[in-house]
């Protein structure tokens, strides 16, 4: 581990920790975020989270350059599982909301979640996120007003709101104690924040691809005791956590946490913390599980490796940056590496291009879905949108 890339629990600040999982990924010729990290669990707390990893700028470029939160592909329209979690979102809160509160996303994306707001008759909303394209196609899309600024920079933002959202957002960042304080000066006594983050503690029940949920994105590994820990460190009150599933595509879930907080700066010096006794066993289990699993995957892809048939790899995210680091499939004749975001479209990995999928129209090469979580997804525009009649492998379809 670098040191200088080392930190500490950042929840309750405690320095001792131990290790419990060492991740890896390979790396792109430019724009990647990491090469891997520690896993550990905080000797004080509880609480889980990456260690040995960039700083907070570095995290800021990777959202603004690198983002495939923009669904440029789709013209920023999300998937129905989106829709669908939005609406849940919605339903879960509105209920401590009235019509003329300002309401603000952190993190909007393509600006699906405030547009659900808005078809319930929400009309005050903003939206903030790093990435300038994904603001951009949020006011085009839903004439919502959304404005391209990383959490470091939310004072400049020049308001206050009533309440703030942030899905899929905490589990990503470094520097929380910075995020959560510079989230604080867009807020007031009384403003709701409601977090929803994955939950650590049911990545065991909702089994995907192997160490998939230690994904190069997520350096923070949330409980529902950790998550109210931090936000009363902050002067935020409880108002309720609750466990969800969410789902990512038909055949992925991601357990989540829900929590609806309010801010109460004035007892912030009386919390006490309570020890989280959930992560680090649920981790261990999801780590003893996914032992097991990738001991079939790692079977069918050196099968591959030993035809030494032309491959061309469909993914290059987490999924395929682990495998390449942790597996045979380094030692594949793969041509070339498929993947609708256009970020990644034009850059290497190990020195083979990646391409767009319209870039591949030659039936002699194989393709190896890499992906547990969009597999019958791409199968699908692999077969009826490409029309590729190229033999394709799929991990985890038996």
């Amino acid at each position: 581990m670098n040191d200088q890339n080392s930190r500490n629990c950042p929840v309750c600040l405690a320095s001792e920790k131990r290790e419990v999982f060492k991740q890896q990924f390979a790396a792109l010729s430019e724009g990647s975020l990491m090469e891997g990290y520690s896993l550990v669990i905080c000797a004080n707390c509880g609480a889980g989270y990456a260690d040995g990893i960039p700083d907070q700028a570095t995290f800021n470029y990777y959202y603004a350059e690198m983002s495939k939160y923009d669904y440029t592909g789709s013209g920023g329209i999300q998937t129905q599982s989106d829709f669908d979690r939005f609406q849940e979102v919605v339903s879960c809160i509105k209920p401590y909301l009235n019509k003329n509160h300002r309401i603000m996303d952190i993190g909007c994306a393509t600006g699906g979640l405030l547009a659900a707001f808005k078809k319930q008759g929400f009309e005050n909303l903003i939206g903030v996120d790093p990435s300038s394209a994904s603001t951009e196609i949020t006011q085009k899309l839903y004439g919502i007003l959304a404005k391209a600024l990383p959490i470091s920079a939310l004072n400049q933002l020049g308001e206050t709101v009533d309440a703030a959202i942030l899905t899929g957002v905490l589990e990503h960042i470094r520097e929380l104690d910075e995020s959560i304080e510079k989230i604080k000066t867009c807020l007031k006594k009384g403003s709701l924040i409601y977090f929803e983050v994955p939950d650590a503690t049911q990545y065991d029940k909702h089994f995907s691809a192997p160490f998939q949920f230690f994904s190069m994105e997520h350096i923070n590994f949330f409980s529902p005791q950790s998550l109210s820990n931090l936000m009363a460190r902050h002067g935020f009150k409880v108002l309720f956590t609750k466990k969800l599933i969410r789902y990512l595509s038909p055949q992925a879930i991601e357990p989540a946490i829900g929590g609806l907080f309010v801010m109460d700066t004035e007892h912030s010096s009386s919390f006490k913390f309570n020890l989280d006794n959930e992560t680090e066993v649920a981790l261990e289990r999801y780590i003893n599980q996914s032992k097991e699993l990738e001991k079939n995957i790692q079977q069918k892809i050196s099968k591959l490796v030993d035809s030494q048939k032309p491959l061309a790899v469909w993914g290059a995210g987490t999924h395929t940056l682990r495998l390449l680091k942790t597996s045979r499939l380094a030692e594949a004749r793969i041509f070339c590496f498929i993947d609708s975001n256009k970020h990644y479209q034009g850059k290497t990995l190990r020195g083979i291009p990646i391409l767009s999928p319209s870039e591949l129209n030659d039936p002699s090469i194989e393709i190896l879905i890499s992906s547990q979580t969009s597999e019958n997804i791409i199968f699908d525009i692999i077969r009826n949108k490409l029309k590729y009649i190229n033999v394709v492998h799929m991990l985890y379809k038996p």
